[in-house]
């Protein structure tokens, strides 16, 4: 068998030799830690002609070394690969090469050399990320000197937000959306990494400022990123907010529509009650009706007094010395003589 690969072995050998490489490509591509990558093979039936061998090789320790070797008619590897790749290479679809299990050694060059009339060669750089933690779920909060009520922070206490994020490969970038009422407030955070040999470390980020208004609620967010196109999940935190204490010398408000009106002693209220309004109506009627009873009496009494009044059948009073006899009588009007003025 050990034979047999190796006249094999020659036997692609010359062919690599025997053909040109005209034309060469360069790509990048990322992946994360234990996930799966595809690396681009190119390759034009036509500008290239048929294709014979497709080799697959990696970088190592500054040579490259074989991974995968497929021939025409065939979709095996026809080598072995190096230990730290058994089992984690194969062809996908024609040319292209499928690695699974990614890992922070795999990071480094690979090139893929198509056997053909022309013989095109492509090259890929694979960069390893690792994902880091996020943040929390809550960022830290200090309180100095110490709140027992986050809902009533005192003025002139200085805030500590503290964000971490553990294990990414870079260390993860941590941002901060902070908010004082809704409306957006810029801060300056510290940042600080820690990395080990193979780049994985640790990011932490905080910033701090001192209460100086009343009521006043903030929320923090903190986000955990990776660079930009890589295939890191930015992570937010949960939110963590406060608010100030109350303004002490402005009075809470009632409620619209609440007032402290009470009855007043005396005063029946509720269900089969009168209000103090109906009395006041009654007392009102009954006044107005003896009112007018009063002027009633007075105006009948004063039209009987008014002179005139005493005549009656002919008869004016003031008349004393006139005496009023039948008809017929020696006194009648008809025999009546008056005294003359200087009779005695």
């Amino acid at each position: 068998m050990d034979l047999l690969r190796s006249i094999i072995f020659l036997y692609l050998s010359f062919f690599i030799q025997a053909f040109t490489a005209t034309g060469q490509s360069t790509y990048t591509r990322n992946a994360l830690t234990g996930g799966e990558v595809i690396l681009p093979c190119d390759y034009d039936q036509a500008a290239d002609g048929d294709w014979i061998v497709i080799t697959w090789s990696a970088l190592m320790d500054g040579s490259f070394q074989n991974l995968f070797v497929r021939t025409t008619g065939s979709t095996d590897n026809s080598i072995t690969p190096p230990a730290q790749f058994a089992g984690r290479v194969a062809i996908d679809g024609e040319r292209n090469l499928r690695l699974t299990g990614v890992t922070i050694a795999d990071e480094d060059e690979y090139r893929c050399i198509v056997t053909a009339t022309n013989s095109p060669t492509t090259l890929v750089n694979l960069q390893v990320f690792k994902q880091p933690t996020a943040p929390g779920p809550n960022i830290q909060v200090q309180y100095d000197p110490v709140a027992a009520d986050t809902t009533k922070v005192p003025l002139n206490t200085t805030v500590t937000f503290t964000c971490t994020s553990t294990g990414g490969r870079p260390p993860a970038s941590l941002t901060w959306t902070v908010t004082k009422d809704s409306t957006p407030v810029s801060v300056t955070p510290t940042y600080t990494t820690t990395n080990d040999s193979q780049g994985v470390g640790d990011a932490m980020s905080t910033f701090n400022f001192t209460t100086t208004e009343y009521s006043v609620k903030y929320e923090v967010r903190c986000t955990a990123s990776g660079p930009t196109d890589s295939p890191i999940v930015a992570q937010t935190s949960a939110v963590t907010s406060f608010t100030t204490e109350p303004d002490p010398s402005v009075t809470t408000s009632k409620p619209q529509g609440q007032t402290d009106t009470k009855p007043t002693s005396g005063t029946r209220t509720g269900e089969g009650g009168i209000g103090t309004g109906a009395i006041v109506g009654i007392v009102i009627g009954v006044i107005a009706a003896l009112a007018l009873v009063a002027a009633l009496v007075y105006f009948l009494l004063i039209r009987e007094k008014k002179p005139g009044k005493g005549k009656e059948d002919g008869v004016e009073s003031g008349d004393a010395d006139v005496t009023y006899h039948a008809t017929g009588h020696p006194g009648a009007p008809e025999n009546l003589s008056r005294p003359s003025p200087n009779q005695p």
